[in-house]
């Protein structure tokens, strides 16, 4: 029956609860869907669920914000083979997801946050690549960010990063991201959908569930890209990094008592 497939009531209305936040907190700064929203749905539901339930809004909302964003158009055809290598890395990173204990994988998303929080210290110091290292640069943190978006559903960190080594504007920061994001998310469903030694394949009805959310997210991700518009976001930016060291204790403590 198509219910066998549905989650159960509390595991969906507490997807129902985080997925729009972090849908408003895309939108309000361009990123950072996947990575306020696996660290929550981690710690009441097992990683693959989660992945599930995420995969769907994640796909549309990274599709959303690359084809119809503003970014810098010159700046994306720039970097045209930073999704490609984000393909590359995210072959190896099912591998990871289909052999790799949930313990460890659970410590890589603990990891990922790390490195999205270390952006502010890259930040301070005025870290840039200089110009005949930005594509080499881009080829590795391209490939890294595909283990880790196939791997545990986080690629933004290490794309990040790279955005920011290699002097991006905000602008294009954002359409770029999104880009590897939606390249990463279809190898991600293919992915699931084929399974392995750690988890069984997803059914075409286990998606069913993160289908119904995709379109309460982007409603929502709307509002918040409106109200980014219109005003100064550093001071939601401060909120979510305090948000994230918060779950990195979180996650810490999650892995130790498994």
């Amino acid at each position: 029956m198509l219910l066998d497939f549905f989650p159960t009531g509390s595991q969906f209305l507490w997807a129902l609860a985080v997925l729009p936040a972090a849908a408003y907190l895309h939108g309000l700064l361009g990123l950072g869907f996947v990575t306020v929203a696996m660290p929550i749905l981690v710690l009441f539901l097992d990683l693959r669920l989660a992945m599930v339930l995420t995969v769907p809004a994640a796909l549309t909302l990274s599709f959303k914000l690359a084809f119809f964003g503003s970014g810098n158009i010159q700046t994306v055809t720039r970097f045209w083979f930073l999704p490609l290598c984000m393909a590359v890395g995210a072959m190896s990173g099912a591998w990871i997801f289909q052999h790799a204990p949930a313990k460890l994988l659970l410590g890589i998303i603990a990891c990922s946050i790390v490195l999205f929080l270390s952006v502010d210290y890259l930040k301070k110091a005025h870290v840039h690549l200089p110009s005949q290292w930005v594509t080499p640069a881009a080829v590795i943190f391209g490939f890294l960010a595909g283990n880790t978006e196939t791997a545990v559903n986080m690629g933004a960190p290490f794309l990040l990063i790279f955005c920011l080594i290699a002097g991006l504007s905000p602008l294009a920061v954002v359409q770029t991201i999104n880009l590897c994001f939606f390249t990463g998310k279809v190898i991600h469903t293919i992915t699931l959908s084929i399974g392995g030694p750690g988890f069984a394949a997803v059914a075409p009805t286990e998606w069913l569930a993160g289908a119904l959310l995709a379109p309460i997210c982007i409603w929502i991700c709307a509002f918040g890209e409106r109200r980014r518009a219109r005003t100064h976001v550093d001071t939601y930016r401060r909120w979510l990094k305090n948000f994230l060291k918060v779950m990195v204790v979180v996650m810490i403590g999650k892995i130790a008592l498994f």
